[in-house]
């Protein structure tokens, strides 16, 4: 015999109820249907599960097992039958997983969280770094919702939207010994360089211009991603090229200097992907307009001074 979801049904009602009059009129079925369907759940299981105990039944520890099994299963049951394609962020729970760089996490994490909190109280929001090229294969197995980044190679299934531009600087200490020498191409060459490891084509173009200039620029550490940076700046004689957010957002900053750096390819567009799949996917729709509305909240009106002085990081 197979199980289905009547037989349970009178499982949880026999439970509740205690007797099988009582669960039948609950069930709105009669006490020959009920006592039928017990039948039945005995004959499969071998076992009595309901026994009588003065005028109520009492469960066998099968049974109890059983029920526990059953008010799961109706539960999930009865989750299944109200799935809607609609979306209300004030009602419904759902966890996000979302793969940013470290600009978007400074400047869209902080705007969104706030955001969910007014809008979106049962809205989970999970940040990953997903190397390189994965993570298209992430957003295609829908292990993604959302890719935030600079943008790759156009791909017929995947949508990108643009966001804010942002725009790559020099930092060195402060007191640095080449410090009125940075913005000056030969002064820049004869510094020694901290880098990144380039994770998208951003920083991939700007790594490979500022090589460019000079087969003799000296690179003695290379870091995975950019927050440790300008500690490590601060505290030697290292120069590096970080995103200009990073500098407004560090305790740091009066103690750097910042510089323009000698190339064009400076700046970068930072965009979120996602795929054909979740297009129409009220709850994605909701996660990226958000975030697009966001976005520009996240900005500072005032940008980075580029200048080298001596003086304290200025802002104009």
């Amino acid at each position: 015999m197979s199980l289905d979801i009547s037989l349970l049904q009178v499982v949880q009602a026999l439970s509740r109820h205690g007797t099988v009059t009582a669960a039948a009129s609950s069930l709105g079925l009669t006490q020959s249907t009920v006592s039928h369907a017990l039948g039945r759940l005995r004959r499969h299981y071998g076992d009595p599960l309901f026994v009588p105990a003065g005028k109520q039944l009492s469960r066998t520890p099968l049974a109890q097992r059983l029920i526990e099994e059953a008010d799961r299963f109706l539960q999930d049951f009865e989750r299944l039958q109200t799935l809607t394609a609609e979306f209300d962020p004030r009602v419904h729970k759902r966890r996000f997983r979302i793969h940013m760089i470290d600009v978007a996490e400074l400047l869209v994490l902080p705007a969104l969280l706030r955001h969910i909190a007014r809008e979106g109280p049962g809205i989970e929001i999970e940040v990953v770094r997903v190397p390189g090229i994965e993570a298209w294969s992430e957003l295609e197995s829908g292990r993604l919702d959302l890719v935030i980044g600079t943008p790759w190679k156009a791909q017929p299934s995947l949508y990108r939207q643009s966001l804010f531009e942002e725009q790559y600087v020099g930092i060195a200490r402060r007191d640095h010994p080449l410090r009125d020498q940075l913005e000056t191409l030969g002064g820049y060459i004869r510094a020694v360089h901290c880098v990144v490891a380039p994770r998208g084509p951003a920083l991939a173009r700007l790594e490979a211009a500022l090589a460019a200039l000079s087969p003799d620029r000296k690179v003695i550490l290379q870091v995975p991603d950019f927050l440790s940076v300008p500690t490590l700046v601060r505290q030697s004689d290292l120069v590096a090229a970080v995103p200009a957010t990073l500098i407004e957002a560090h305790p740091d900053r009066s103690r750097l200097c910042v510089f323009k750096l000698p190339t064009t390819q400076a700046k970068f567009m930072v965009v979120q992907h996602w795929h054909r799949r979740v297009h129409e996917d009220r709850g994605n729709a909701w996660l990226r307009t958000a975030i697009r509305k966001i976005a520009p909240a996240g900005r500072s009106p005032n940008r980075i001074s580029t200048k080298v002085e001596g003086a304290p990081l200025q802002r104009r």
